[in-house]
């Protein structure tokens, strides 16, 4: 039961995001999946989109979110780490 909550805590926001960058905002699909991968601030899956769609598109929307994504994620840690004391 672990593996299918870890999955689907993983996957789910993913969807979602697509979902919501398609219907909601009515970004172009590369774009959309390089704010997806910057989300997650992996290097690696932009580079295989990119390879893909033999564009560079998807670029222009990792930018944003990575530097947003790591923003938060520090802010976060730092968070947690006051709110424990």
């Amino acid at each position: 039961m672990l593996f299918v909550m870890g999955i689907t805590s993983t996957s789910a926001p993913m969807f979602l995001a697509m979902w919501i960058g398609d219907k909601l905002f009515k970004f172009h699909p590369a774009i959309n999946l390089g704010c997806c991968a910057g989300s997650r601030t992996t290097t690696d899956s932009l580079d295989a989109i990119t390879s893909a769609l033999e564009s560079s598109i998807p670029a222009m929307g990792y930018t944003v979110t990575c530097a947003a994504g790591s923003t938060v994620l520090i802010i976060m840690g730092v968070a947690m780490v006051l709110l424990s004391i």
